[in-house]
C-alpha cells in the first residue's frame, strides 16, 4: 500500500500541465487510487501508465517550444516530439528539429526525463572526454562541449536537459554556434525545476 501512495504522491508532483492536460491526468490518477483501494493492481497500473503518458506528451511539447526558429536563409521540417516509457531504452521525453540552407543540415534536440542524463553529465565531465576529443567551449555565458568529430554541441541544464545542436560536415561551426545561441535556455532551466 505504501508504494501505491508513493507512486500517487509522485505523479501528483509533477510539473503542472496546461487545463486541457490536466482534466484527464487527474482523473488517471483518480482511477489509479480507485483501482488502488479496490486492490486491483492491473487497472491501478494502467491508470497510472496513462496518466505518465499524459504527463511525459505535454512536456515533450514543452520542449518542442524551445526549439530555435529558423536562421534568415534556412527552413525547418515540422518539428518532432517523442515520450518514451522506461521500458524503452531506458525513457526519456524529447523534441527535435532538422534545418536545411542548401547542403547545410543542422538538427536540434532537447531531452528531459532520461535516466540516461547523469550518466551523459559524468561522462561530458570526465577526463575521458577530454581524451576523446570533446573541448570545453562557452557561447552566450553557456558552457558547452564541443566534438569536432561529429560537428555538435552538447549543453546540460541543471543534470536534467540536454541539448543538442549537431550539423552535416558542410555546416560550418560558426553556423552552429548561431544555432546553439537560438535555444531558449532560460526557459529550458526552468522546465527542469
Amino acid at each position: 500500500m505504501r508504494l501505491g501512495r508513493q507512486l500517487l504522491v509522485g505523479l501528483l508532483a509533477l510539473a503542472p500541465v496546461p487545463a486541457a492536460h490536466a482534466d484527464a491526468v487527474a482523473d488517471d490518477i483518480a482511477k489509479a487510487a480507485a483501482a488502488w483501494q479496490a486492490h486491483d493492481s492491473q487497472g491501478t497500473l494502467g491508470a497510472l501508465d496513462a496518466a505518465t503518458k499524459a504527463v511525459h506528451q505535454q512536456r515533450a511539447e514543452a520542449l518542442k517550444a524551445l526549439l530555435p526558429l529558423p536562421l534568415p536563409g534556412w527552413t525547418a521540417d515540422p518539428p518532432q516530439t517523442s515520450a518514451v516509457g522506461v521500458e524503452m531504452l531506458g525513457g526519456g521525453t524529447s523534441a527535435s528539429d532538422s534545418y536545411h540552407n542548401g547542403t547545410q543540415r543542422v538538427d536540434v534536440q532537447i531531452t528531459t526525463d532520461s535516466p540516461m542524463l547523469q550518466n551523459m553529465a559524468a561522462l561530458l565531465q570526465s577526463p575521458y572526454a577530454q581524451a576523446a576529443g570533446v573541448k570545453t567551449v562557452t557561447i552566450a555565458g553557456r558552457n558547452l562541449s564541443y566534438t569536432e568529430n561529429d560537428n555538435s554541441y552538447i549543453a546540460l541544464i541543471s543534470d536534467k536537459i540536454i541539448v543538442k545542436v549537431a550539423g552535416s560536415k558542410d555546416t560550418p561551426e560558426p553556423v552552429l554556434r548561431t544555432f546553439v545561441a537560438a535555444v531558449d535556455f532560460a526557459a529550458a532551466g526552468k522546465l527542469a525545476h
